[in-house]
């Protein structure tokens, strides 16, 4: 009776080692697409901000590298966490506003984006950097594009979503000049 128990036991280790391990054909991928040194980096403000919690600096340079990475959940969890003590600061908003456009959320991302532009015209706070020329016109360029989406299922219609941030973004080229040509000099 002692052997069959052992046996039993041992056929139900090899069949739950075979249901757990994955299949010949399963790829596995790095969670985050970056370059190494930018993964290295997400790891480091990580740490930091786990000794650190309320350090705003880190914590926007930690949302930018997850946004880069395609990580738009990541990012808004790691911003909405500085949301209760810098409730006033234009770039926590301004991130917020990006993590829900890039997760094809248009109404929440065109209030964060309202909110940050806002934030940055109006008078600024004292624990708070000034919203100069550079962001205030990305905010405004973000704040107007997430305006013409803000009521489209962009996960519906994104082809009508598209066509939207296509009609306020015009992309222009400027052709470089032509040399002029030589003249022929008469004889």
């Amino acid at each position: 009776m002692r052997v069959t128990r052992v046996l039993d036991i041992l056929v139900l280790l090899l069949l739950g080692t075979l249901v757990i391990m994955p299949r010949p054909n399963v790829t596995v991928k790095s969670a985050l697409t970056l370059a190494p040194e930018r993964r290295e980096r997400v790891a480091a403000l990580q740490a930091h901000l786990q000794g650190q919690p309320g350090d705003l600096d880190a914590r926007l340079e930690l949302a930018d590298l997850l946004l880069d990475a395609h990580r738009p959940d990541w990012a808004l969890a790691t911003v909405n966490v500085a949301l209760d003590d810098h409730r006033d600061d234009f770039r926590v908003h301004m991130r917020r506003a990006v993590a829900y456009a890039d997760r094809f959320e248009g109404a929440p991302a065109f209030q964060a984006a309202d909110l940050a532009l806002t934030l940055c015209e109006g008078p600024t706070p004292p624990h708070a950097p000034n919203c100069d020329d550079a962001p205030r016109s990305r905010l405004h360029l973000l704040h107007d594009t997430l305006a013409r989406v803000k009521g489209i299922d962009m996960r519906g219609n994104p082809a009508l979503a598209k066509d939207k941030i296509f009609e306020g973004l015009h992309p222009t080229w400027l052709k470089k000049p032509r040399a002029p040509k030589p003249v022929a000099k008469p004889n």
